[in-house]
């Protein structure tokens, strides 16, 4: 040309799809041909990088190219990694000229730049104006955080990251700075506030960064202000908290003043600038205690640990062996990088399992951090104690009294617990609020509702300062009064139609419960000794329907242990009744006699209709359960005449069910129908799903015993409904189990597999020994149905032995099951088999037991809810 020209060049081979234009078209100027599909704004992308008299190539270019190239005099050499936009992954480009040395990387263009790949992750590498500090550790984990929060970038101009200290907002702010440089051309600054004591040194802070210089007459702000208004820039504000408004007002003023400048800020507590978004930082994830090596070896959490304590000690490594201790340690330090890094340092001096017995007194041990770290940072308690210091006297009131909740509280508990003078109750939501805006205590919502939490090591902290201020055995008599109200009123909201939202209200809350009982059951702890036994008598009902049976238990045999229960018949008798109906739920039967008779005796003597009815009650069916059912049809007569005298509708349903189940067993079928549907209707009509579940439950047994298998199957579906809907597990696993029965003697093996293995790990996890030997039996029944007679013989010779040795009987009914079972297992294998198979599982403990029925199917049991 008459003026030469350098041109520039980008090559890429792909397929194309070529679409041809309407003649109209053409004739108005569009081309005859368009080539369409990914490969051609590839190429462009490669073009538009290229400069003057230089050419690329993709991968699928230069292998193209290869033969030819190899035999030519030209030099290709490769610029790494770009990424170009519409591409989903980096492409590695290469240049290809006459001389390699003359070869320079091309540079980042607005669509496209290069990276570099650092361990999982491409980051950008353009030359762009940074203070960012180098990181001379790994970043771990945190993908999700990452990917949203750039995605926040994208859309807000202030992002600010919440979280106490210690969850290393600061580290993944820095790895979102250094991901996007890119995107911030003219520059990424990071300002460290948390050396600043004086707000006005922000914007000092500021332009020190930059480079900017203070001007003659005109304030440093304003100046910062016209610097940055032509900018693209992201500011990193780290450590917020404690200069909330000069760090508001500066960033305010720039957010108006330079459209193109972002900012990402770490702190406890929101900025309130407007258009801020937020971000809650929360600690890494932690394994489960049923994790194996595998899955440790996954976990964010670990390979945090692993990582940083290999920094200590080059040989330390995960093994099979090491990886539970690691995984209990790292789940005790709930996931706090902070906690991870410097229980890392102890590697050097300690094992993780001296690790794990020295965390008692976590705040003594997780000392030795980096000695170039800021002196907050050395220990838990001194990072704690930064943030501690700034709260106002009554903040830390409220921090310190919110201490003796565990698992969670809302608003309605967190007031009687916190509001004692000085504090009036109109302001522990304001105090909460403020604490949960500076990341000392966690706001979440359940079904539309706040409930607030702490982190167990900020927990301890404000424990210790309680206990410091002498207030630690005040506070604990008003959670364990207040959760003995909320108790009660679960008591009796149990028995309506709200007996599900109940139990699920008492299971969130169950960790408070367990503090409350514990504050109950200490001498002089300040609380009503008769508290524990009240508590035990408002929790009977969801400790049976939610699994937490020995534990009720536990608790019971404490409460009779003590001398002041001792000397009171009344709270003799009843802590007596709810251990013996928790004895009955594990069918220790006898025990539950012994206890249920010295409860009679003691109420007889009370003279209480409505107590010696209950008790009646529960001794009826524990007799019927233990083959004594004449025994237990004069309980249960004697019962059903006091509870009509003192008008308990609820004690009348229950003892007509009772009723109809013992006659069932004594053969008497038309009276048994008659009570059981009596029963049904009050329950019913008072809205008891316990005892209308329990109802349509006999009731099909009893149309089972008449061979009438589809009027049982609805009254066991019907059954199920209930429970499922009332929230009663362990109605809901019975139901299960005969729906179960059901689908095995009609052949339906896919879904009896399902229900006996729901049925089966529920009554386990419930400790509901009679109906879990029971299911076994089934399952027997099921492994001859699959061909397994071997399998089937030893399901029946365990499970025999456990019932012998736990001296459970089977009623009539549950006879006649067995004995037809057996009869077939000896029909499907040789006399010598048989005994081989009954011989070798003799030995099979209840976990092998359990573990022998899960072999009947692979498949996981969906939960019962």
């Amino acid at each position: 040309l008459p003026v030469p020209l350098k041109a520039r060049a980008g090559l890429h081979v792909g397929s194309v799809i070529l679409r041809e234009n309407h003649a109209d078209d053409v004739a108005r100027g569009a081309k005859p041909l368009e080539v369409d599909g990914l490969a051609k704004p590839t190429a462009a992308r490669v073009m538009s990088l290229a400069r003057g008299a230089q050419t690329l190539l993709t991968p699928e270019a230069h292998e193209s190219l290869g033969d030819w190239l190899g035999g030519s005099s030209l030099q290709t050499l490769s610029h790494g990694h770009w990424v170009l936009k519409g591409v989903a992954v980096p492409v590695e480009l290469f240049e290809v000229g006459k001389d390699s040395a003359t070869f320079t990387p091309p540079p980042d263009g607005e669509k496209v730049y290069r990276v570099v790949r650092v361990g999982e992750r491409w980051l950008p590498v353009r030359q762009i104006a940074n203070n960012l500090p180098e990181q001379l550790t790994s970043f771990i984990g945190r993908e999700r955080e990452l990917a949203e929060i750039k995605g926040l970038l994208t859309k807000t101009r202030l992002l600010t990251l919440l979280g106490m200290g210690g969850l290393g907002k600061t580290r993944l702010g820095l790895q979102v700075a250094a991901e996007l440089m890119a995107e911030y051309p003219d520059g990424v600054w990071f300002l460290d506030l948390a050396p600043l004591r004086d707000g006005a040194l922000v914007v000092t802070e500021a332009a020190q960064a930059m480079g900017v210089r203070e001007e003659p007459g005109r304030p440093l702000l304003q100046t910062l202000c016209a610097y940055l208004k032509t900018r693209r820039v992201l500011i990193i504000l780290d450590n917020c908290e404690h200069l909330l408004k000069p760090i508001a007002l500066f960033a305010h003023a720039i957010l108006k003043a330079a459209p193109q400048v972002a900012f990402m800020a770490s702190s406890r507590e929101a900025l309130r600038v407007p258009g801020e978004r937020l971000y809650p930082i929360q600690p890494l994830p932690v394994p489960s205690r049923q994790d194996g090596f595998e899955a440790l070896s996954r976990s964010t959490a670990v390979r945090l640990f692993v990582d940083r304590a290999q920094e200590h000690r080059n040989d330390f490594e995960l093994t099979p062996e090491e990886a539970p201790a690691v995984g209990e340690l790292v789940a005790r330090l709930e996931g706090i990088p902070l906690a991870l890094e410097l229980a890392a340092a102890r590697v050097r001096t300690m094992t993780v399992a001296d690790i794990n017995r020295g965390l008692e007194h976590r705040y003594q041990v997780l000392t030795e951090g980096s000695i170039v770290l800021e002196e907050r940072q050395q220990t838990l308690r001194a990072l704690v104690d930064w943030s501690y210091d700034m709260l106002s006297p009554a903040e830390k009131s409220v921090l310190e009294r919110l201490a003796v909740f565990v698992g969670g509280f809302d608003l309605a508990a967190a007031e009687p617990v916190c509001a004692v003078a000085p504090l009036e109750l109109a302001e522990v939501s304001v105090l909460l609020t403020s604490l949960a805006e500076k990341s000392l205590v966690a706001a979440e919502n359940r079904d539309g509702q706040p409930r607030y939490r702490m982190l167990e090591t900020i927990r301890e902290y404000a424990g210790e300062k309680l206990e410091a201020d002498g207030q630690l055995a005040a506070t604990t008599a008003r959670h364990c009064e207040h959760f003995f109200v909320v108790a009660k009123d679960a008591r009796d909201g149990m028995a309506g139609p709200q007996q599900g939202e109940w139990l699920d209200r008492l299971d969130t809350e169950h960790d408070n419960f367990r503090a409350a009982m514990r504050v109950a059951l200490t001498d002089d702890s300040g609380v009503d000794p008769f508290v524990a036994v009240k508590l035990a008598v408002a929790l009977q009902n969801f400790w049976i329907m939610r699994g937490h049976v020995s534990e009720g238990r536990a608790d019971v045999r404490a409460m009779l242990a003590r001398p002041v229960i001792q000397a009171s018949e009344m709270a003799q008798a009843y802590a007596l009744y709810v251990g013996a109906a928790l004895a009955f739920i594990q069918s220790d039967l006898a025990e539950a006699q012994r206890m249920l008779l010295e409860c009679l005796e003691l109420r007889r003597r009370l003279d209480d209709p409505s107590d010696i009815a209950a008790t009646l009650s529960t001794l009826a069916v524990t007799k019927l359960k233990s083959g004594d059912a004449t025994g237990a049809l004069e309980a249960s007569t004697e019962a059903l005449p006091l509870f009509r005298q003192c008008e308990d509708r609820v004690g009348e349903a229950i003892s007509l069910l009772q009723l109809g189940q013992i006659e069932a067993t004594l053969g008497r079928a038309a009276e048994a129908l008659q009570h059981l549907n009596q029963s049904l209707a009050i329950a019913r009509e008072i809205k008891h799903p316990e005892t209308e579940g329990e109802a349509e439950l006999v009731l099909g047994e009893l149309a089972m015993a008449r061979h009438d298998v589809d009027t049982a199957e609805q009254d066991f579906v019907r059954s199920l409904a209930v429970c499922l809907a009332a929230g009663d597990r362990r109605g809901a696993a019975n139901a299960q189990w005969a729906l179960g029965h059901i689908d095995l003697v009609l052949g339906r093996l896919d879904e009896a597999r399902q229900r006996l293995r729901e049925a089966l790990t529920a009554f386990d996890l419930f400790e509901m020994r009679d109906q879990w030997l029971g299911c076994l039996e089934d399952h027997a029944a099921l492994a001859l149905r699959q061909g397994d007679p071997a399998l089937a013989v030893g399901l029946a010779s365990a499970s025999q032995r456990l019932r012998e040795s736990a001296r459970l009987i089977r009623l009539p009914q549950a006879r006649q099951h067995w004995e037809e079972l057996v009869a077939d297992l000896h029909g499907a294998c040789s006399q010598e088999a048989f005994d081989q198979a009954w011989q070798q599982a003799q030995s099979w403990d209840s976990a092998e037991l359990q573990r022998q029925a899960m072999v009947l199917t692979k498949s996981q049991p969906a939960p019962l809810r």
